[in-house]
This record gives structure tokens, sequence and C-alpha cells, in this order.
């Protein structure tokens, strides 16, 4: 992709950290029955290790952004990866629970500092017209991490255990720090950024109080302590996001969240993470210590769920240009809350193969519908609030994991006091079904949510099209169709040709978009005067992945170098590829609706996937003021026909 030898192996030395990371993340999920009877703690207390987790990323990735500008990529790699070796020497020698969880804490805060400044420099290493590719290579090397992670764990903690497993990622991070020594530059410089210290006081304390009330309630005997402590949690969220509301740069710009859209996303996906991550706290448990599997089988029952539900994830991002989301997202929670149901039928004689199957169902319908979701939510906000609204996300998802994995687990120590008449294993398994029974409930309430809220954009073609300008009488009265009113002889760009044709054609016909067709004059995106002045001014590259983390980098390549870079580049690597664009037969104040909605000028009209013509807003005004008195007619007549009825 155009690198040399030192940017390669810098890039190199950078996905090596990022993907220790990535993988450390689900490494630990086997081992949690093991911690539990080698430090004899509950259910409740191990699922720290993976709920504190969350929460100190959640904390710490908002603040990567003043990082960045305060130190530069080296100091802040190679300090960043000193602190997840250290934190996983700790949790490797750990002689108690508590040394155990602050070394995972101090994993948990490397990787939110890390991964940000990891992703935004190598955004900025690849050139401009490579970086969609190698996203993708570095998003699909990151995605299956994950997937492998409690497979590995299995079979380490079968033959060396779990403290193995730290000593082993430490040793891949001491290399990594050995190769950031010799490889990494200081390269790219970020701006400064500031950050509100109160709000961080706020959401810091606030989660932490909320969380621990949460996840100890069930096993305390003073429950009025939890209690107060979960009021005084919400107490101070509450503060956090009515800060958030006045600032005038706010730590969390939860303003995005006012967009229909994107609020539903964001609640699919949250609850999606909460019980992602809390079942993979409690399956595990209820495998090894109910179910009497081993670790290894325990990492191999959960392997063909992550593999699959990474694929299909992948496979997912891929068919939403062509399906649109709610095609996608229905089946998909269908999928995930037919796993959930089948995880409500587990006991103690389940088979291990019945509970393989049930996971994988659950991995593949979750998966196959975060991906759509989230790009549905992302596509109905405008381009200035994107890196905002990932910012949001990716820190509402750490706070629902955590979330989810106290309000699972807790759930499931709830069976001792509920029936204390069974026996130790019947009652651990009263508890799992209690818990698992709750996120069923979650997953059919999101699927209630998708079939009323998830609704694709995209126009609704008429049953034929009319190309005349002439009052239709239907059901719901006269209609006036796009092909009325179009441009029939569209200006338009090949994929294959230069940006320097657009300049030419936009120019010659004064036009500020042009739609970009293949050999068969299929409509395949758009390229505006917006995507051409993306390219030449200061540019902000941001990785829109909002089940992961926040990746945004400042470009320095300067003006000059940008227009030169661009004049000879493919249309197609700076057009816009989700194009929209409506059906000729497309009603026309269903286009208006279109245009005012999601802000744009002008949009391709299509028969059968062909450009046939264009419809801006201007020919929309031209055409009313030329039939202005048709159309008063047809008000008329529609009024009479409403007296008669």
């Amino acid at each position: 992709m155009g690198l040399t030898g030192e940017q390669l192996r810098m890039v190199s030395v950078l996905l090596a950290g990022a993907l220790i990371a990535v993988l450390n993340q689900t490494l630990l999920s086997p081992a949690l029955p093991v911690i539990m009877d080698d430090f004899r703690v509950d259910a409740t207390t191990v699922q720290w290790l993976t709920s504190g987790y969350a929460l100190v990323e959640a904390i710490v990735i908002p603040l990567s952004a003043y990082l960045m500008g305060r130190f530069t990529t080296r100091q802040l790699f190679i300090g960043g990866m000193v602190l997840f070796f250290a934190g996983t020497m700790l949790s490797a020698f750990a002689p108690i629970f508590v040394l155990l969880l602050l070394g995972r804490m101090l994993q948990a805060a490397a990787t939110g500092f890390v991964m940000p400044m990891v992703f935004s420099i190598i955004v900025l290493v690849f050139p401009r017209e490579h970086r969609g590719s190698a996203m993708g290579l570095v998003s699909l090397i990151i995605g299956f991490a994950p997937a492998v992670g409690p497979s590995l764990s299995g079979v380490m903690v079968e033959t060396v255990g779990w403290r193995a497993l730290f000593v082993i990622v430490a040793l891949f991070t001491a290399a990594v720090i050995v190769g950031a020594v010799v490889a990494l530059r200081d390269t790219f410089a970020f701006e400064r950024a500031g950050f509100d210290k109160l709000s961080v006081v706020l959401s810091s304390l606030g989660l932490l109080a909320l969380l621990y009330g949460l996840s100890s309630i069930a096993s305390t005997r003073t429950p009025w302590i939890q209690v107060g402590l979960m009021l005084l949690g919400l107490v101070l969220m509450a503060l956090f996001v009515r800060r958030q509301l006045k600032l005038p740069t706010p730590f969390l710009r939860i303003q995005v969240l006012a967009t229909r859209e994107f609020r539903v996303s964001v609640i699919v996906i949250g609850a999606f993470q909460a019980v992602l991550v809390g079942s993979g706290v409690l399956l595990p448990i209820m495998l090894q210590n109910v179910l009497a599997a081993t670790p290894l089988q325990t990492g191999l029952i959960m392997l063909p769920g992550a593999i699959l539900g990474a694929t299909t994830a992948l496979m997912a991002g891929r068919l939403f240009d062509k399906l649109g989301a709610r095609r996608l997202v229905l089946p998909g929670v269908f999928l995930a809350m037919a796993g959930g149901i089948g995880m409500i039928m587990f006991s103690t004689g389940t088979t291990l193969v019945f509970v393989a199957c049930v996971y994988t169902v659950l991995m593949v319908g979750l998966e196959f519908t975060m991906t759509p979701v989230s790009t549905w939510g992302l596509n109905a906000l405008t381009n200035n609030v994107i890196q905002h609204a990932n910012a949001t996300s990716n820190t509402l998802n750490q706070i629902c994991a955590s979330l989810g994995t106290a309000i699972l687990v807790s759930l499931s120590a709830l069976s001792s006091s509920l029936y204390p008449s069974l026996s130790s294993l019947e009652q651990q398994m009263a508890g799992i079904h209690i818990a698992f029974t709750f996120a069923a409930v979650i997953l059919a309430a999101v699927f209630v949510l998708a079939v009323f809220a998830v609704r694709d954009r995209g126009l609704e073609p008429s049953a034929q099209a009319d190309y005349v300008m002439e009052a239709m009488p239907t059901e719901a009265g006269t209609v006036i169709k796009v092909g009325a009113v179009m441009r029939r002889d569209p200006y338009y760009v090949g994929q294959d040709a230069q940006v320097s044709k657009v300049f030419r054609l936009m120019i010659q016909h004064k036009t500020s978009g042009l739609p970009v067709v293949d050999d068969q004059m299929r409509v395949v995106g758009f390229v505006s005067d917006g995507d051409i002045m993306k390219y030449i001014g200061r540019n902000d590259a941001t990785v829109l992945d909002t089940t992961r983390m926040l990746y945004q980098a400042a470009d320095d390549e300067d003006f000059a170098q940008r227009v030169v870079s661009l004049m000879s580049l493919p249309v197609r690597n700076i057009a816009t590829l989700r194009a929209i664009s409506v059906r000729v037969d497309t009603a026309l104040e269903e286009a208006c609706r279109l245009l005012a909605e999601r802000r744009i000028k002008k949009v391709p009209v299509v028969s059968d996937g062909k450009l046939v013509g264009s419809l801006s807003r201007s020919d929309i005004i031209r055409s009313t003021m030329e039939n202005l008195t048709a159309i008063e007619q047809m008000a008329r007549s529609e009024d009479i026909e409403g007296s008669r009825a």
C-alpha cells in the first residue's frame, strides 16, 4: 500500500500492541471459575474483573484526545504499554484478589488511552486513497482477536494455569515495548485538547457508586447502603448530564442523542453489549461449576459463536449497502432473542452441544445486528457531529457492558435467598436461570423496539412511473411523481474517471454534485463539492465503529500536496459510495421530505437501478412556479372531494 520500510515497521509494532490489548479483553472468561476457587470469591466479586475493566475504559476513552495532545506519540504508546505490562505482571503474581483486580484496572486504563492513538496513527500513515482498505484489514484483525481469546484461554488454563495467561501476555507486551523503542518515531503531532475536570469527577464517581451498588446488593446484609450508593450514582450522573448540556465544549456531547435513529441505535447496541458481556461472565461459571466442563471445553464451546459472530458482522456491513437496516436488523434481533430463549432452557442436565448451539445463535444474532444498526444510526446524523456521536456511543457501550454484567451476576446471586432449601448446585443453576431470563426479556424488548423503530429512510416507490405532471387520483389523494419534474439529461461521471474531470463538469454545468455511474449506467455513488472540500481541506480521519472505540487523527499534508494528489485520483476514491437516490415513480412529496431531512440539494433519479435523471431543490421550485395554476386546481379538487366525503 505504498509504505516505506520504516512506516511498515512502525505499523507492525502498533498493530501488535493493539492486538494484545484487544485479545486481553476476552482472554480471561474461561478462567473466571478457577479464579473464584483460588481466591475464594463469589461470582458477584469475580465479575469486577470484567465489568470493572469496561468501566475504567469508559472513563479513560474520552480523555484520550487530551492525552494525545499532551504527550508525543512515542511517549504515549511506550508509556501505555509499560503501564499495561505492569498491570499484567501484577495480575500474574497477585497473592490476593484485590491486587489481581488492580492489575486489570491498570490494563484497562492503558488500553483506553493507547488504542485511540494507535488507530489514529495508522490512519495517518497510509495514503489517503488506501486508508479504507487499510482500516478494513485492521478491523478484520482486531475483530477476530476476541473470537480466539476464550479458546486460547481454555487451553492454557487447563494445561499451565490461569496465571500463565498473564505471563504470556506480559512477554508479548515486553516484545512490543522493545519494538516500539526501536521502530516508533514521533512523526505525528496532535493538537492539544482540554477536558472538564468536574465532568470527569462526576462521571467517574457516579458510575463507580452505581456499579458497586448494583453488583453487591444481592450479597450484602445491609442493602440500604447499596441502595443509597445507587441513588447517589444516579444523582451524580444526572448532574453530569446537566453539565454537558450547559458546557460550550462538553466532555461528552450527549446532544446527539436527540436524533431518533441514533438514539435507537445506541439503545439497541447498549442492550446487546450488556447481554454479550454479562453472558460471557456467567456462561463459563455455569459450564464449569454446574455442568462440570473443563476450561478447555468452555473455550471450545464459545469458539464457534465468536468466530461466526465476527464473520457475520463483516458480512452484515457489506449487505447494509444493498438491503438497508431493517431487513438485516429484524432477523438479527430475532436470532438474538431465540438465543436468549435458548439460555432460559439451560438446566443441570443440559448437554454441552446444546449450550454451544444456543451460544452460537446468540452471538450470530448480536453481531449480525450491531454493525447495520450502528451504521443506520450514524447515517441519520450530519457529518460535523459524527466524531461526537462516536465518543458518546463508545462511552455508553462500555457503561452498558459494566452495568449489564453487574446486574446479571447480581440476579444470579439472588437464588441463595430465594431458594434456601435447594442444594448448592441447584441454587447456582437457579440463579443463572434468573439472570438468563432477564437477558432474554431484554432481547425481547429490543426486538419489539426494532420492529417499530428501525425503518430505512429510503423512499417507497409508487406502483407505476409517470413522466407528466397531472392529477392522479388515489386513495390518499393526488400524487405528483418525481419523473414529472426531474432533469432528464443529468450530468454524471464514470467511476473510473479522474477527479479532474469532475472539476471540469462542475465548472461547465455550474453544478455542485454529480452521480457516479458504472459502465451500465447504474448509480454507484455521488460526488459533491463537499467531498472535494473534505479532501483538500484539513481533515480529521475517524474510523466509524460504534461497537469499539473512537479513533481520530488530524491530517498534516499541506494544501498544495492535497490538490495535486486529488486531481489524478479515480472518482470512486472520494465519492460517497452509499449514495441516496430516488425512483422515477416516487411521489414528489416524499422526495421533498428526503431532501429536507437529509439536508441534501440534489439526488440522482433511477429506473431499474439505472440513471435516468436528477432531482434538485431548484428543479422542484422551478416546476412548482411553472405549474402553480395546475397545483391550485389540484388542491381545490381535493377540497371538493373531502367535503363530499
